[in-house]
């Protein structure tokens, strides 16, 4: 995790900007460190404090408007505030907040998921996307009776322990390109270094002599289609995504596809549909709920069998399948998400991606895009990267760091701010409005070109 450091002139705009939101920042950190409540939201000088969001657009407390594409980290699919959920949530109200015993709604919800996942025989539901990624590793060593795990080096799968190795590492720990070094993160137990054993994206080779070493002692991998964490935006190569999935299948290893920031936004069946595959285990969230705290673990039937009453597995929580959040995530897949709406949102994210492509090409940069419809990244650098190595090795940070406070003094949330978010297109940014993005992402770009930057 890295923080931004500007140069006096842009923090000084930056503050002229955002008087309320230093005020807050100081009765914050009176009681809470760094006055957030995720540690990714917070950033040198301090953190702009938001008073709402509608559509394509968020407002801070000092009133400054702007173009969101943060979109709660690929969540908001439909754009802020869409009337469908927040009627459903308001519909539920008065029917208990927290009921704790199974209401018809979680069936249809479930039902639901397993026509976008038909590989799935069904799904539970969860509250985060980290309680996800914990109920499928944990259930997935029941179920093999191994307990190690493969994992991509520089990927972020949330706070459970075994998922912290190997997140955010330094070249100094990196180890070889071929059997890159385990490396527990502040807090995390180290004997999860012999527990995690750690891969590069996008290398099959390297994936092919640890699964031939350790295949007996390996209850899964687990990995993001497409890296959206730490990396900005990295595609799989082609037939990669195949590979990984039929060698796990031949050597009894189940594939655990952590589908948080994919799932649904690459299509009316996430990625796995997007990238033809058949997992045995699908973590999905965010876009889930629309803007609710949300989770679902899919499973096969096979896989289903370890969960009590099935199996001894107790996947339990007091807020699993809660109305508010279940009734909001049904409107949002049902009213919302439809295949016709899918197909609407992939056209706005190639326009989005097209008018920046086409301004990278009019200023001359040595940059690139990657991009899957309305999710993507501009990187800093000649290509498209291959993997977590190949961002740290070639990025120009001093630019990409730059591009962000000069686009926010534009009124531009291009990604969040911490390095390594990619941009979300949602519903709402209708053409006018990306339109209006672009040319301050222009104007940006040809800024940091002027003066040195990139």
């Amino acid at each position: 995790m890295s923080s931004f450091q500007f140069t006096n002139e842009i923090l000084s705009i930056y503050k002229s900007m955002t008087r309320k939101s230093e005020e807050l920042y100081k009765r914050a950190i009176k009681t809470n460190p760094g006055g957030v409540h995720s540690s990714f939201r917070w950033f040198h000088p301090y953190p702009f404090f938001v008073d709402k969001g509608d559509g394509p657009y968020i407002w801070d407390v000092d009133g400054n408007r702007y173009i969101d594409f943060i979109m709660g980290y690929g969540a908001l699919i439909a754009g802020h505030s869409p009337r469908e959920i927040i009627e459903s949530i308001r519909g539920y109200l008065e029917n208990g907040t927290l009921l704790t015993m199974p209401y018809e709604l979680q069936i249809k919800l479930v039902e639901e998921l397993v026509k976008r996942y038909p590989m799935m025989m069904g799904f539970r539901i969860s509250n985060t996307g980290t309680e996800a990624v914990m109920h499928a590793i944990k259930m997935a060593r029941i179920y093999t009776g191994r307990e190690k795990i493969i994992k991509v080096e520089g990927t972020y799968h949330g706070s459970y322990d075994p998922v912290k190795v190997s997140e955010f590492v330094r070249p100094s720990q990196w180890g070889s390109d071929e059997r890159p070094k385990s490396v527990v993160a502040p807090g995390i137990p180290k004997f999860y270094e012999e527990d995690v054993v750690v891969v590069q994206f996008n290398d099959i080779e390297s994936l092919e002599k640890i699964v031939e070493e350790y295949k007996d002692e390996v209850a899964a991998m687990i990995l993001e289609p497409v890296m959206m964490n730490n990396v900005g935006f990295i595609k799989p190569m082609e037939g990669y995504l195949k590979k990984v999935e039929k060698l796990l299948k031949e050597n009894g290893i189940l594939m655990i596809l952590d589908e948080v920031k994919t799932g649904f936004r690459m299509g009316y069946g996430g990625a796995t549909e997007y990238f033809g595959l058949k997992p045995d285990i699908v973590v999905l969230a965010k876009a889930l709920g629309g803007g609710v705290p949300i989770s679902a673990v899919g499973f096969t039937k096979e896989v289903s069998q370890v969960i009590y009453p099935n199996g001894r597995y107790a996947f339990s929580g007091t807020y699993n399948g809660n109305p508010l959040v279940v009734s909001a995530a049904y409107a949002n897949l049902t009213k919302i998400l439809t295949r016709d709406r899918h197909s609407e949102l992939f056209r706005l994210g190639d326009y989005f991606a097209g008018g920046v492509m086409d301004a990278i090409e009019d200023l001359n940069l040595e940059l690139t895009i990657s991009y899957i419809g309305a999710a993507g990244a501009i990187h800093f650098m000649d290509h498209e990267p291959r993997n977590f190595r190949d961002v740290v090795l070639n990025y120009n940070l001093r630019g990409y760091r730059e591009s962000w406070i000069r686009l926010f003094i534009k009124k531009v949330l291009l990604r969040g701010p911490i390095d390594g978010e990619p941009y979300f297109v949602s519903l709402a940014h209708k053409k006018d409005v990306l339109d209006e993005a672009i040319t301050r992402i222009y104007d940006t770009l040809k800024e940091l070109r002027n003066e040195g930057f990139i």
